[in-house]
């Protein structure tokens, strides 16, 4: 069987794909979705996660990888992101044979995760009951939470600095020079600025 690793190129994200690479056996479908939308964070988590799919290749045990995209940048509202993430993971797990699980690096301490988490979870399995309708899929998908308990400092603890410095947490990047640079504000910086 094989887990569908939902792979954002942050921390928590990097953290989950090597804690299911040097602990887990199960083949393993890493998943990025190159969300664009107006805070225009799309390019800098792409670089990201270039990086780290290449460093983790060429470190740890052979995993699938693969990427879709979502353009919402000609919209008002920037759409919620795990919203987002269950439509894209029920595509994937559809597509990938013996697909039985889905990773996701929620944390405990993230802001109504509980609910978010159990909304998410709904709207995937609408979703996937329509294909499950046609015979498509594995009859049951669990979801997975691999760094479920851990703080984001536990998370860069457990990973090499040199990986960690790798990672992109900033929602709303700075862009200089055609390079993008983190904001510092952001929520996603300011818990960063806690490692």
């Amino acid at each position: 069987m094989t887990t569908l690793v939902m792979f954002s190129g942050g921390l928590d994200s990097t953290a989950m794909l090597v804690k299911l690479l040097t602990q887990t056996e199960e083949a393993l479908r890493v998943h990025h979705i190159r969300m664009a939308n107006r805070e225009e964070r799309a390019e800098a988590e792409q670089a990201a996660v270039e990086r780290i799919v290449a460093w983790c290749a060429s470190r740890y045990r052979p995993f699938r990888y693969c990427e879709s995209a979502l353009d919402f940048r000609e919209l008002e509202a920037i759409p919620i992101d795990y919203v987002c993430i269950a439509f894209v993971a029920c595509q994937v797990a559809i597509d990938t044979p013996g697909c039985n699980r889905i990773a996701v690096a929620a944390l405990a301490g993230d802001t109504d995760i509980e609910n978010r988490s159990a909304r998410q979870r709904r709207v995937f399995d609408t979703l996937y009951e329509c294909y499950r309708a046609r015979k498509l899929g594995e009859p049951r998908v669990e979801w997975l939470y691999p760094v479920y308990q851990a703080s984001k400092r536990e998370l860069a603890d457990s990973l090499p600095s040199d990986l960690v410095a790798l990672t992109w947490s900033c929602r709303r990047p700075v862009r200089e020079a055609g390079q993008s640079r983190a904001c510092g504000v952001c929520k996603a910086c300011l818990a960063r600025a806690g490692i």
